[in-house]
């Protein structure tokens, strides 16, 4: 049981904690120093632990947590969803992925507002912080309410913006196209503290090449990223060879200097060597979707040839119309599980390259800050684990037990960027029933 001494959060000190280090192993009966945003130290030395104690103990935002032996590790970060997309859970299913977008999601997308998706996005990001993820990058639009909704939840975020806007000025939304907006929006947003943002290429089937050229023109202008879903289909690439006299999309990309800037790649299901090959050269980021990828029947990403390769490879959910949840302990099951069943090798992947994939991987893709990472100096995004439930026990291998036997439903506390954004399995600044209560009304029909 952790416990909880509150004396008020410039500062936290978490005491008697199995820390999960950056290399992969633990350290027991630890002491973790925060102060303000970062981790100050990781300690058992009684006298720099007494001094931070004396130094903070009279001040109103200090907060004292006894782990009680229980594990502390970094957040998960998810590298790919749409996040008001929960309001579209549990539709379109069974269908190919051009049957569910274009059939049974945008028409339903059409159809919400502002404040549907500001509602949407907060219980996505209740959803994810209480299965221990601190950290994700966002794809959907109004990006106003994307942020608004990271700013009110206390989560880090990679926000996207486009060349695409909806106008619901007169009480119709009306999509346009101008990157004066995504220009304004990124001035006026990347100035926060647990804010990033990127340019959205949502992909090459969905922009005319004409804007694909401007996304990369704003992204090195104001020295940003890039987040695009790629090479998710076999279809996606059959018809854009078809159109492209045979080239394939990240041949066409790498050539207008897409990944010439920070590039987080969705999906890569379908990837041939030479394609391997340039995402290696241009340093991108893969964000592979195991679940998603599934449930629409796309394919399975190449994940050991791209690990072999060096690639940069990330988890994410994709959105909840897709997946069905934002739970990322089930994308590192799959992760860790399902090459070795289809190529009937167990070796093939390591737990502990899998929990890299959930945690600083992610944050390098992602953070312009140190993140990922217990470590001294990184950011304070961590989570702590209460161990003592049955399916836990005994701990044996740290690596095997994150990756085979965790679950979302394990995680007590959250701590996002040396705030306490849920303890014991409560949010401290969030009104959960408001928010189910009004996403619950929300009803999307055609």
């Amino acid at each position: 049981m952790l416990i909880y001494e509150r004396v008020s959060v410039i500062a936290i000190l978490i005491k008697n904690a199995m820390v999960y280090r950056e290399n992969n192993t633990i350290s027991c009966g630890m002491t973790i120093l925060i102060e303000e945003n970062k981790i100050l130290d990781i300690t058992t030395n009684t006298d720099i632990i007494n001094r931070f104690y004396d130094t903070h103990r009279l001040e109103t935002d200090f907060d004292v947590i006894d782990a009680g032996g229980n594990l502390v590790m970094p957040g998960l970060v998810n590298t790919h969803t749409h996040s008001p997309m929960t309001l579209l859970r549990n539709i379109g299913s069974d269908l190919t992925l051009q049957e569910w977008l274009f059939g049974e999601i945008i028409p339903r997308e059409c159809n919400l507002t502002p404040e549907n998706i500001y509602y949407g996005s907060m219980a996505a990001q209740m959803e994810m912080m209480r299965s221990g993820t601190t950290c994700f990058c966002d794809m959907y639009e109004p990006f106003e309410m994307l942020t608004k909704a990271v700013i009110d939840s206390g989560m880090r975020a990679n926000i996207c913006t486009a060349g695409l806007h909806n106008d619901w000025s007169t009480g119709e939304k009306r999509t346009y196209e101008t990157f004066d907006k995504s220009i304004e929006l990124f001035k006026k947003y990347n100035k926060y503290n647990r804010l990033n943002i990127f340019f959205e290429m949502h992909s090459v089937y969905l922009y005319r090449q004409e804007w694909l050229y401007r996304i990369v023109e704003c992204a090195k202008e104001y020295k940003t990223g890039i987040h695009m879903h790629l090479h998710e289909t076999i279809k996606e690439i059959d018809d854009f060879m078809a159109l492209n006299k045979g080239m394939r999309p990240t041949e066409f990309l790498e050539e207008i200097g897409a990944f010439d800037v920070k590039t987080v790649a969705a999906h890569c299901t379908h990837l041939s060597d030479n394609d391997i090959e340039i995402l290696k050269k241009h340093d991108v980021n893969v964000a592979i979707n195991m679940t998603s990828n599934l449930k629409l029947g796309s394919g399975i990403p190449p994940l050991t040839r791209l690990i072999d390769s060096g690639v940069n490879v990330t988890l994410g959910t994709d959105g909840c119309a897709s997946n069905n949840n934002l739970n990322m302990f089930e994308e590192i099951h799959l992760a860790a599980l399902l090459y070795k069943g289809l190529y009937q090798d167990p070796t093939l992947i390591k737990a502990s390259q899998v929990v890299d994939m959930a945690t600083k991987n992610g944050a390098h893709a992602l953070c312009d800050v140190p993140c990922g990472t217990i470590a001294k100096g990184s950011m304070a995004d961590m989570i702590i684990v209460d161990l003592s439930a049955i399916h836990l026990t005994p701990v044996n291998d740290i690596n095997a037990l994150i990756c085979y036997s965790m679950q979302g439903s394990d995680v007590d506390t959250v701590i996002i960027d040396g705030k306490i954004v849920m303890k014991q399995k409560k949010f401290t600044s969030i009104d959960e029933e408001k928010i189910m209560h009004e996403v619950k009304k929300i009803k999307l029909h055609k």
